[in-house]
């Protein structure tokens, strides 16, 4: 924002030299990035951030300086002649969306004399980046640039029914713009319309067909309040950008709208000779109704750690504009002024007297903090799981959430979310599945000739809810990649490529900090993994995930060059179960006994079976069951062998031959509930 120091000084003295009032400026908040020279003078570009629309304007640094400079504001003085005709008589206005539109005000102004503005008046605003172009247009940017609200002007004469009505756009209507650009519209826009079509995008320009021109000699001025959101969004939308959305979208002043619309009638008729008709057309739906907070001298001290004097506090908070009440001694009710939107609480006040006191001048120490005694869980969660899979060599990826339509559709049936304003069509709709940024990744690596890869990534799906209303349901969701060789070739090792029980070991690995009872391993998995290599994970019947290797197909059109094993786990299931608490237990100090089974397993049934009947028969000196060997059955037979290994070891005593010869036979029996037997001689 550049702001003259010659229109500053219009409304606060100023005599100290532009260094030295810059660096009072950014003391206060409002950072100068250059000072230069122009037609009009010296020159200060402020850095204003989008909390502080007020300072968008010589009129609202003005009062920061004056606040800075214990010096006194001077009022503008606006002095109108209105003519005996009533405004009202000549148009109307209508806001049909008083939602969007809280406020609008119009004054009428008939019989003026277009042509250019006064060198004075051009001066000042080629000074400050702004093109002439008519008295009339010039006067409504010069008000903007001087008290920082938005203001347009109608050619009265092309009104149809010379009515203005606030409502949004309707699907098919377009409008013509002044930038010579014709825009479609939707029902989401807010327009400023006549009796018959729209006339103006609301907050952001105004249409060509009813804009000033030559031959105009009737005048609509609008000064409005517009929802802050409803501009960004229609701008953005339209690709779209003015000097009066910029200060909409960050919320202008409500109170202002009347105070600017008079100060740009004085000028028109002042420049073309206008006549004003008397009084404001003001359409004022929905009142303001200003919060009131409450302050005390301890809450400055509680966040600032020093006591300003209870006059520096009332001078600063008046200076600016703030309204306040006494409460009891050192304790205020405290109402901010309608040009600062960004006051909410007590927090707010406290920093507005901090500015002014100085940050300088805060003591350079800590305030003491009680210790936080409560646990956070959440934190906890994210740190064991981080810790587990960097351990395991795992590597984290934080890949886009936006994705290509018909790519998400390659690993989920659930629908997307879609974007309303997509970037482009690789990036429209919010993922249903996180394979596609995983699987990028993969090759992005493969590409570059990272051989080995192990990665992952904690990350939201989002899935569409087309017969309900509302947000779509986003789940937290752990996606792991691998690929390559586990193990490199060297004189000790011969190489070994990564393969499913990699994974599944990890995963295994994984969630042993979890709460799990017992995971199982069942087929099953989507078509996008190889059926062979591929498996569902549940624990106590609930899905949780699902793990294998991509398959051939899709390894093509991604163009992988190596074999790829993925798993996608719901992590709000695992986080359900809780994490473990590690506990010691002591070791036995008495031999373990190992027992081999070979075994004929029937095809179809699957290890997992197996090693379930084995713990169900609930031997409580049963360490580890572990598969040794498999290998075919006899011709002919549907069936194929496994041996098993599982080793018995008491903490107490060593156990006997006859115990675990009993137990044995145990497990025998319910190996044969499930038609497993043992391998004759």
């Amino acid at each position: 924002m550049k702001i003259s120091l010659k229109w500053l000084k219009e409304f606060v003295d100023v005599s100290a030299p532009p260094q030295k009032l810059a660096q009072e400026l950014r003391g206060i908040g409002l950072n100068v990035e250059s000072i230069e020279s122009s037609g009009d003078g010296i020159l200060l570009d402020i850095e204003i951030t989008t909390n502080r629309p007020d300072c968008l304007n010589h009129y609202g640094v003005a009062r920061e300086l004056a606040a800075a400079r214990r010096t006194r504001l001077k009022p503008l003085k606006i002095k109108l002649k209105e003519a005996r005709s009533p405004a009202r008589n000549a148009a109307s206005i209508k806001i049909a969306d008083p939602k969007l539109c809280h406020r609008y005000c119009g004054r009428v102004i008939r019989n003026i004399r277009i042509g250019p503005s006064p060198r004075w008046l051009a001066k000042r605003l080629e000074a400050v980046g702004v093109r002439t172009i008519n008295n009339v247009t010039d006067v409504t940017n010069y008000v903007l640039m001087e008290l920082g609200h938005p203001l347009h002007a109608f050619d009265l004469d092309r009104l149809r029914e010379k009515k203005i009505i606030v409502r949004r756009a309707r699907n098919g209507e377009s409008l013509r713009t002044l930038d010579e650009e014709e825009r479609r519209l939707t029902k989401d826009a807010l327009v400023i319309a006549d009796a018959e079509r729209p006339v103006a995008l609301a907050g952001i320009m105004g249409g060509e067909e009813t804009g000033i021109s030559s031959g105009t000699q009737s005048v609509l001025l609008e000064s409005a309040w517009f929802d802050p959101v409803s501009i960004r969004f229609t701008a953005k939308r339209q690709g779209l950008r003015s000097e009066a959305s910029y200060r909409f979208e960050r919320g202008a002043d409500i109170e202002m709208a009347p105070r600017a619309i008079d100060r740009a009638a004085e000028l028109i008729a002042e420049l073309s000779g206008g006549e004003i008709l008397k009084g404001i057309l003001d359409v004022y739906p929905t009142r303001r109704r200003p919060p009131r907070i409450s302050l005390t001298e301890k809450d400055i001290l509680r966040l600032l750690g020093i006591q300003p004097a209870r006059k520096e506090i009332e001078r600063i908070l008046r200076g600016l504009e703030f309204q306040l009440g006494a409460r009891s001694a050192g304790s205020w009710y405290v109402t901010p002024p309608s040009f600062r939107p960004d006051i909410h609480g007590t927090a707010d006040l406290v920093e507005e007297v901090a500015r002014h006191v100085g940050y300088d001048n805060l003591p350079s120490r800590l305030r003491p903090a009680p210790p936080r005694l409560e646990r956070d869980t959440a934190r906890e969660f994210d740190l064991r799981l981080y810790e587990r899979l960097t351990g395991l060599g795992y590597s984290e990826i934080i890949a886009y959430p936006m994705v290509d339509p018909e790519e998400n559709a390659r690993f989920t049936d659930s629908p997307p979310v879609p974007l309303e304003n997509p970037l482009s069509q690789e990036a429209s709709v919010m993922r249903s599945s996180a394979l596609p940024g995983m699987l990028r990744a993969l090759k992005w690596n493969l590409d570059r000739d990272r051989k080995f890869l192990q990665l992952f990534e904690k990350g939201k799906t989002y899935t569409a809810r087309p017969n309900r209303k509302g947000l779509p349901d986003e789940r937290w969701v752990l996606t792991l990649g691998l690929t390559g060789e586990r193990l490199s070739q060297s004189v000790h090792e011969k190489p070994r490529k990564a393969d499913f029980f990699d994974l599944k070991g990890d995963i295994e690995s994984l969630l042993g900090i979890y709460g799990i009872g017992s995971l199982d391993w069942q087929p099953g998995a989507p078509t996008h993994y190889n059926p062979e290599l591929s498996a569902r994970l549940l624990t106590r019947g609930k899905n949780l995930g699902v793990c294998g290797q991509l398959n051939s197909t899709l390894e093509n059109q991604y163009k992988l060059r190596q074999p790829v094993f993925v798993a996608e786990i719901d992590l709000e299931r695992l986080i359900a179960q809780g994490l473990t608490t590690p506990r010691f237990s002591r070791f036995s100090r008495f031999p373990s006994v190992p027992r081999d089974f070979s075994l004929i397993v029937p095809d179809g049934t699957r290890y997992g079976e197996i090693a379930q009947a084995i713990e169900q028969t609930g031997i409580g000196d049963i360490r580890s069951i572990q598969p040794l060997d498999q290998f075919p059955a006899s011709e002919g037979v549907k069936s194929y062998s496994l041996l098993v290994r599982v080793t018995f070891q008491n903490r107490d005593r060593t156990l006997t031959s006859d115990e675990v010869a009993q137990s044995s036979r145990k497990i025998l029996d319910a190996l044969e509930a499930i038609s497993v037997r043992i391998r004759s001689a």
